[in-house]
């Protein structure tokens, strides 16, 4: 298993290296779309319902949120001049801005989320009485993510066209870091369950594990970026997103387990799903935004 998902990780790295990197900001936003399409026909295997009409329902509404945010974003001008509604609206201001309000909107349903998971498996009958709820969620979490990561790749792009692919790799180092330093230091001194109920295999001892890797994996590149945060900064900026990735994971191992199912798919060999692999980024990436508003007055 464990070959079988490096195979899969190898091969399309290099796809997501050009993703990152090479196309124009709103050809970026436009080849995620199709990307979170995909993400809400997964989610819409955890509705547990077998009406099809709900579950392409969910879809639909997935892709006309995300295309509604595309138009606003595309009627302020953001894809011609990112930068200038960071400036005009330094710090956490730019939230109050729409549609960046949904960042906001999303960092509290989180917040709810991690409740739900620490509740576990008291309150699921809140979950059982219909789909609508883990509808709702899946609305608010996978919109705003698609949000978040289109304002991350906008990143100083009028200075530096490749500053936005940088950070988001740096995201997604933490996020990896995180989730391999957690794989290997569980197997070799985990000893306590971090939470049994919605994921066995997790420990405390990975979980630490993982924090460590994945602030050195990220200091790496944020000292090759030269990213203007002194370490009294960034190793908590680090530390919390990673505790962010690990809700994310929780909350949808919750759903699964909720469900039934041990994938959310089978696209990816030995990975399972798109969602089972990109689960954290769906909570990192609004935080990742906030968090950087917060710090440096904008991106």
């Amino acid at each position: 298993m464990l070959k079988q998902r490096v195979i899969t990780a190898l091969l399309l790295l290099p796809l997501a290296i050009i993703l990152l990197f090479y196309p124009s900001l709103p050809t970026f936003s436009l080849i995620l779309t199709p990307v979170f399409g995909i993400l809400a026909w997964e989610w819409s295997g955890l509705l547990q319902t077998n009406k099809a009409v709900v579950k392409y329902g969910f879809v639909f509404g997935t892709l006309a949120i995300v295309s509604f945010f595309f138009y606003q974003l595309l009627n302020m001008g953001f894809f011609e001049s990112p930068n200038h509604l960071f400036i005009k609206k330094a710090g956490l201001g730019l939230v109050d801005v729409y549609p960046f309000k949904a960042l906001a909107v999303a960092a509290l349903v989180w917040a709810l989320a991690f409740v739900l998971v620490l509740m576990f498996p008291k309150g699921t009958k809140l979950w059982t009485r219909g789909a609508a709820l883990r509808m709702l969620f899946g609305w608010v979490m996978l919109a705003a993510a698609w949000l978040a990561v289109v304002m991350i790749r906008s990143s100083q792009i009028e200075t530096d066209f490749y500053h936005g692919g940088f950070s988001l790799l740096l995201m997604f180092l933490i996020i990896w870091g995180a989730d391999v330093g957690a794989y290997f230091a569980g197997k070799t001194l985990g000893k306590h369950k971090l939470s049994p109920v919605v994921s066995p295999n997790k420990t405390w001892e990975g979980f630490f594990g993982g924090m460590l890797t994945a602030v050195l994996v990220a200091y790496g590149l944020a000292t090759y970026m030269g990213m203007p945060l002194p370490l009294k900064y960034f190793i908590p900026f680090v530390l919390l997103l990673v505790i962010v990735s690990v809700i994310g994971d929780l909350f949808v191992s919750m759903l699964k387990r909720q469900a039934g199912v041990k994938d959310t798919s089978n696209i990816l060999p030995g990975h399972g799903g798109l969602l089972d692999r990109l689960d954290s980024t769906l909570s990192v990436a609004p935080c990742f935004v906030i968090l950087l508003l917060w710090l440096r007055g904008g991106l």
